[in-house]
């Protein structure tokens, strides 16, 4: 198991309160997410929402993470629920879900809106295992 990190910086542009932007990862990521830090620029305001999805081509796959109405920076340690063959929650005891790591296998797409026209808006470091 390795441990990587990859730096996805974000440009908006825009308006201010309604810029927008997004950004892909520069290589694909193939493993387990261990975490995603936000790292704000100090004049983003404090309504961007930003959104981290799995991307395959030009469709994204999953979404990994959502920081919704922030501009402080947060490390976050995204999980799924498990789901058996059927799409069905995997439980231990038929009611506390089993979550584990989200597995991805392809580009990360970052994407700001409702922020101000800035350079680097949000730095999003991807941490995951190969």
């Amino acid at each position: 198991m390795t441990i990587i990190s990859e730096e996805i910086k974000v440009t908006t542009t825009g308006s201010a309160g309604s810029a927008t932007g997004a950004a892909n990862s520069p290589s694909g990521i193939y493993g387990k997410i261990h975490a995603i830090y936000f790292d704000f620029h100090a004049s983003t305001p404090n309504t961007a929402d930003v959104t981290v999805t799995e991307r395959i081509g030009s469709a994204d796959r999953q979404t990994l993470c959502v920081e919704t109405s922030s501009k402080t920076d947060v490390m976050r340690y995204p999980r799924r629920a498990v789901e058996d063959n059927a799409e069905a929650t995997v439980t231990y005891d038929g009611t506390r879900p089993i979550y584990e790591k989200y597995a991805v296998n392809g580009q990360i797409r970052v994407a700001v809106a409702q922020g101000d026209a800035l350079t680097d808006a949000v730095v999003v470091t991807v941490i995951y295992e190969t």
